[in-house]
């Protein structure tokens, strides 16, 4: 049998509690009359059958059909447990700023397609305070309904919500305002600023407000290689001017970026200067050519493709640059062989490159 209520309120919260159901274990019948005792810093939603029927702010509050309209509707329906009593869960919420600590478990990816290599692995740490806004949404976002809530439980909950949030939102920031790598470096304080405005509308979703925001964020020791490893940047030149990027991110002086877009303008100059020569004149400028290893007599019987070929014949096959090829071999899309620092690549893998 239910016990019988004659006074709501928590008399004592532990450290890094957030919610309290009272009365804890069970259902409790409360009786007409009773005082609902609201600390500040505090909310008391009332729930039966899984409904909010109310939200008590901090006071005192008299729990009488003339004080509380849902007291009115129970006694109209029938659901009053005896004459003078109603049974319904109150879950009290901490309503005070909660300093929730936040890093990094693995690296955030961070799209920025018009910027090499087309995405940056980003780490962070630091702190965030946020506090519930709105109790109801913040009890069924969280699937609070228990004796008790403690802080570890809700950031377990949080901190993967966080890394997505993180990562989308500022994904859309590099693309918005140009950054790349470098900019991402230098650009950690204004992201803060404005994140905190953007990431509101998801906390607005799960009852929350976000205080503060105070998470530094940096590019990860070996960005490249894990941006590289998820398919971005693959192309040569793509990953020589992503090397440039991320030397001037990691400069404590910040680099220089104007270089890095003389040197990119430069090759791209030189490569017209290239174009618009004579090929007599590009006959003498270009450097000894050495000779391929002939092809071994099978070559003849598969339409001049030899058994092994360096990335310079699988490029004439293939009608690319030998950089395309060696892309395309340390992407792991041309199976080959690394002997000492020079490449060779079998007819069968070549055959299966081509085949697809």
């Amino acid at each position: 049998m239910a016990k019988v209520f004659d006074r709501v309120a928590i008399d004592s919260w532990l450290r890094d509690e957030i919610v309290q159901k009272f009365p804890p274990g069970g259902l409790g019948d409360i009786k007409l009359g009773s005082p609902c005792i609201v600390n500040p810093g505090e909310a008391a939603v009332f729930v039966r059958s899984g409904e909010a029927l109310g939200t008590f702010e901090p006071g005192t509050h008299v729990l009488t059909t003339a004080n509380v309209p849902f007291l009115t509707d129970f006694l109209e329906r029938g659901l009053f447990g005896g004459k003078n009593v109603f049974t319904a869960d109150i879950y009290y919420v901490k309503t005070t700023d909660l300093t929730m600590k936040w890093g990094t478990s693995q690296p955030i990816l961070i799209e920025h397609f018009n910027r090499s290599p087309g995405a940056s692995a980003i780490i962070g740490n630091g702190t965030y305070v946020v506090k519930v806004k709105d109790p109801w949404r913040f009890l069924k976002a969280f699937d609070a309904f228990r004796d008790s809530v403690r802080l570890p439980q809700l950031k377990d909950r949080l901190d993967p919500m966080m890394g997505v949030m993180m990562q989308d939102k500022i994904s859309e920031l590099a693309q918005a305002k140009n950054l790349g790598p470098a900019q991402l470096q230098s650009f950690s304080q204004d992201l803060n600023d404005l994140l905190v405005g953007l990431l509101q509308q998801d906390f607005d979703a799960v009852g929350l407000s976000l205080v503060d925001f105070n998470i530094r964020m940096g590019l990860h020791p070996q960005s490249l290689k894990v941006v590289t490893d998820m398919g971005y940047g693959t192309s040569y030149v793509q990953k020589q001017q992503a090397d440039a990027f991320v030397a001037a991110a990691e400069n404590p002086s910040g680099g220089n970026l104007g270089e890095i877009g003389f040197g990119a303008m430069g090759m791209a100059a030189m490569q017209n200067l290239q174009n618009q020569q004579t090929p007599q004149q590009q006959q003498q400028q270009a450097p000894p050519v050495q000779a391929a290893p002939p092809p071994s007599a099978a070559s003849a019987d598969s339409g001049g493709m030899p058994d092994v070929m360096t990335p310079q014949q699988a490029a004439d096959i293939l009608q690319v640059s030998p950089e395309d090829v060696i892309a395309a071999i340390e992407a792991g899309d041309l199976k080959a062989r690394k002997i000492g620092s020079a490449y060779r690549i079998s007819k069968a893998n070549m055959e299966a490159f081509l085949a697809g």
